[in-house]
């Protein structure tokens, strides 16, 4: 016995769990099948509340899914309600074009067109990247410049061209804050030269650099199952009804593709009530990008369309048809 070393053991737990949610799907001690979805993850854990969770002792809504972006790795741990603002890791994290803003803590747009900035906290990603029941409480540390976007030359963080102040703590609050560009920005001719950087203290940052700003029945906070094409500007897209074809025309780039959730977007055409369609007619989501594009119909145009659709934040303009107005 003297030559025996006793170590305590830990049992090891195999948890699958939905990335995009945050939502727990399996439990194990023994190890589980990786899914073919990305978005699928299986990860080994020895925290007991796991096994808590498996004994029926604790309930698995109070536990989550926690990524470690300096060990890449994930963890399974309690949900909390205190928000702990602190640098994950000592390396700048780019702001990249490449993320889908829907899914990211952090997003900044650029305006082209009036030379604006807005910074948006999608707090419900927040919570799940940072294992949160809620945001009851927010813990930051006395360096004010925790969330600093750094602007430089693209792709080289060692040469500041300047820097915008951002307090993560009203952030949070505000879920949105608009600043004006600062000049050193402005006088590059093309925004598309200038890369951000800034400290990671939350897990995910997105970057769209826009024409111009749309605001949408979403940005408001309206959140409403379908959205209506009437006639309004500024706008992302236009219908144009001419005899028996509607004629799309649509001013969106490559950069928003994230208004996107689906391939087709689908309008239902209804006779002035939303509980009197008439007929149904579809988009391809790749055509909203090609210009313009015309849609056959198959049915007969009521003289006071109510025109529907689903796909939050995208903004399209009804004009009417050929022969009249927009009734």
């Amino acid at each position: 016995m003297d030559n025996e070393t006793l170590t305590e053991f830990k049992p090891k737990y195999y948890v699958k769990f939905d990335v995009n949610s945050g939502k727990i799907m399996q439990m194990s001690m023994a190890p589980l099948k990786e899914d073919p979805m990305s978005h699928i993850k299986v990860t080994q854990t020895e925290n007991p509340l796991v096994g808590q969770v498996i004994a029926g002792t604790f309930s698995k809504r109070a536990i989550g899914p926690m990524f470690d972006i300096e060990t890449n790795t994930w963890e399974i741990g309690k949900k909390g309600t205190k928000l702990h603002l602190k640098e994950l890791s000592t390396r700048l994290t780019q702001v990249t074009q490449n993320n889908n803003p829907n899914a990211c803590d952090i997003s900044v747009d650029i305006y082209k067109e009036d030379k604006t900035m807005e910074i948006s906290a999608n707090i419900g990603i927040i919570k799940k990247n940072m294992n949160l029941a809620d945001v009851a409480e927010i813990s930051k540390s006395k360096d004010a410049g925790l969330l600093n976007l750094y602007f430089t030359r693209k792709g080289d963080p060692d040469y500041l061209v300047t820097s915008i102040q951002v307090d993560p703590t009203i952030l949070l609050r505000a879920k949105k804050l608009k600043y004006n560009l600062p000049e050193d920005v402005t006088k590059y001719s093309a925004l598309e030269e200038i890369s951000i950087f800034t400290r990671p203290i939350f897990h995910s940052y997105s970057l769209q650099i826009l024409d111009k700003f749309v605001e949408s029945d979403y940005y408001l906070g309206k959140h409403t199952v379908m959205q209506v094409a009437k006639e309004q500007s500024p706008y992302h897209a236009t219908l144009l009804r001419n005899g028996s074809s509607v004629k799309v025309t649509s001013f969106i780039g490559n950069d928003a593709k994230h208004l996107f959730t689906s391939n087709q977007i689908r309008f239902v055409v209804c006779d002035n009530d939303i509980d009197v369609p008439v007929g149904t007619f579809t988009v391809d989501s790749a055509d909203l990008f090609n210009g313009n594009s015309t849609v056959d119909l198959d049915f007969d145009w009521p003289e006071k369309p109510l025109i529907t659709y689903k796909a939050r934040g995208l903004v399209i303009s009804y004009l009417g048809d050929t022969y009249g107005g927009t009734n």
